[in-house]
């Protein structure tokens, strides 16, 4: 019989999902957020663009009319209404870009997929499971809503801008730019807080998809901890020995033949010995579980040997149980108490 997949997603899971690139996102709300950075840049920046336009078409027109003009002074002119209107452009696109990669890396938290920020014409016509939602069928509904929503917001925003739309007729040329541009901005704006709520919307239902992807069964989600954890005896005994440090009980010291300390409290306890006899490290403890263990050691009668070099190579070492090199352990060897 098949298990169902009832447990949330475990760690290991999104460690390897986010190791493959796969994490919840949503283009729309990327696109939306560059959206609304450049139309508040374009606010700022409005009327220099209107004066760019302006002298651009002035100064081409003049150089029409005036076939007896210095080119020279023609084309200083049109460079200069040009420049003007480039760099406000350049910004917004900059701004665009900006808070497209911005929101981006909100979602995914932090990673660097590009792949996952440029846009991917097979969207509009592939099912991919673990893009957002399931079928065909609801990824043409949900397609349908937003273009639905788009399509009501930019009417209603026609609707209420009509009377202003009427009145550009009687209007001379640089009057009749500046309320225009008022009037596509203004309905820029409300295209982007549409696609704005839109974009969370969409991201909503694509991370809950997601996390659905990342359940597991009972026995997948158990072998994770396994593997995220280790072993349940070795938790066990971690588990029995950080008690044992709390408690200065002397189960942590079974066996141990040395006590060897460095600085800051750093204690090791090592058993086996003395060299060239096998030696191996069974604990090691910093702080004040450090100094409670030698007060431990001192009380069941241990030797401890302050040699705190030794103790910090020693205590560097990525495991305790495994053998001394032979150069640790001659070191110690000559440190090694004689009895």
């Amino acid at each position: 019989m098949l298990e169902e997949r009832t447990q949330p997603p475990s760690k290991r899971r999104r460690q390897l999902a986010r190791q493959h690139g796969q994490v919840a996102h949503s283009p729309e709300l990327t696109a939306a957020a560059g959206w609304l950075a450049a139309i508040l840049l374009i606010g700022s920046f409005g009327e220099t663009l209107a004066l760019g336009f302006h002298q651009l078409v002035g100064a081409s027109l003049d150089a029409a009319a005036v076939l007896s003009a210095d080119p020279a002074d023609v084309v200083a002119r049109v460079r200069g209404a040009f420049f003007l209107l480039v760099w406000p452009l350049g910004l917004i696109l900059l701004a665009f870009g900006a808070g497209a990669v911005a929101a981006h890396q909100v979602q995914v938290r932090g990673l660097w997929a590009p792949r996952l920020v440029v846009p991917d014409p097979a969207r509009l016509w592939t099912t991919r499971r673990g893009a957002g939602l399931t079928s065909r069928a609801e990824r043409s509904l949900w397609s349908t809503v937003k273009a639905i929503v788009i399509i009501a917001a930019t009417v209603w925003t026609i609707g209420s801008s009509w009377s202003d739309l009427l009145q550009l007729g009687g209007m001379e040329t640089p009057a009749l730019a500046q309320a225009a541009g008022r009037i596509v901005l203004h309905l820029a704006r409300v295209l982007a807080v549409v696609l704005l709520v839109l974009g969370l919307a969409d991201y909503a239902l694509r991370w809950r998809r997601f996390e659905q992807l990342l359940r597991t069964t009972p026995s997948e989600h158990r072998a994770d901890q396994r593997v995220m954890e280790g072993d349940p005896a070795s938790r066990a005994q971690r588990r029995r020995l950080a008690k044992a440090w709390r408690s200065d009980s002397p189960e942590i010291l079974a066996g141990a033949s040395l006590v060897l300390i460095g600085a800051r409290g750093l204690s090791l306890v090592l058993t086996g010995g003395p060299p060239p006899r096998r030696v191996t490290i069974r604990t090691v403890a910093r702080g004040s579980a450090g100094l409670r263990l030698r007060r431990s050691a001192e009380s069941n009668q241990i030797y401890l040997l302050d040699a705190p070099k030794l103790a910090q190579r020693l205590a560097s070492r990525p495991a305790s149980g495994s053998p001394l090199a032979a150069d640790l352990l001659a070191e110690l060897a000559a440190a090694w108490p004689r009895t």
